[in-house]
């Protein structure tokens, strides 16, 4: 497990990419329920959005949908376990890192914090462009172009069916 730990903060510093993962049904399950845990102690920390466990089962149940579609059209669907592995277990390890900031509850954030969050948020979609770009065998831009789409597409979803984030 901890060769797992270190791979996946390897791929968020961008030292490997997915492929280093092992493959197999186990590690995804371990990273996909590292990832959901992780979701569901956000979700109910500070601010609770209004249906929590639709948010959450739309947060998990799209990738695998989503991962499974761009891979098929790019003919890499063995790819699949291993890139929602690396996609599952660096955004929890990424969502880990601000959940403490969602502790503080006394009102509006200060600006280190705002900061801070919005700094993880931003290399998410790099760690998210790297993984794509060598799941795609594409270019880093693509691999970024992809993690937008995939972002954009999962946020209106989620938007639509549970309510506001």
């Amino acid at each position: 497990m901890s060769s797992l730990f270190s791979c996946l903060i390897d791929i968020v510093l961008l030292r490997r990419g997915p492929q280093d993962l092992p493959a197999g049904r186990s590690v995804l399950l371990a990273c996909m329920t590292f990832y959901v845990l992780i979701a569901a102690l956000s979700l109910n920390i500070g601010r609770t959005p209004d249906h929590p466990t639709a948010i959450l089962v739309l947060a998990a149940a799209l990738p695998l949908v989503l991962v499974w579609l761009v891979l098929r059209l790019r003919r890499r669907a063995n790819r699949w376990e291993q890139t929602l592995s690396a996609l599952f277990g660096t955004s929890a390890l990424l969502s880990l890192i601000t959940l403490p900031f969602n502790f503080d509850t006394s009102g509006e954030p200060s600006a280190p914090v705002i900061i801070i969050s919005l700094l993880v948020f931003f290399w998410s979609f790099v760690v998210d462009g790297h993984i794509w770009r060598h799941a795609l065998d594409t270019s880093f831009a693509a691999g970024l172009a992809v993690a937008m789409l995939l972002f954009v597409i999962s946020f209106s979803i989620i938007s639509s069916l549970a309510g506001p984030l």
